[in-house]
């Protein structure tokens, strides 16, 4: 299943290695946390969520997820603000 899931990252742990699509989105005012958006699958909502966990060296406490929708099977993530970059792993389906 495809999710597209988004965290505020705060500056302690703002060191993660993700190589599914994602993206730093903007920033949170009252605190600077970065806002990132990331495309994965996972089994479920929870799988989803244990993957950002997972991606940190050294893994936050309590991540505030801001959002952790599935999407439809056909979805990309690609569009004209979030492109691809030569890095991300991501398999189309193809039609």
């Amino acid at each position: 299943m495809k999710y597209w899931i988004s965290w505020y990252s705060k500056k302690k742990y703002k060191e993660f290695e993700i190589h599914n699509p994602w993206w730093y989105s903007g920033s949170r005012g009252c605190d600077g946390a970065g806002i990132i958006c990331s495309a994965l699958k996972a089994s479920s909502e929870e799988d989803a969520k244990e993957q950002i966990y997972k991606a940190y060296d050294i893994c936050p406490k309590d991540i505030e997820f801001r959002f952790c929708d599935l999407m439809e099977d056909d979805w990309s993530p690609f569009n004209s603000r979030f492109q691809r970059k030569d890095w991300m792993v991501w398999e189309e389906v193809k039609e």
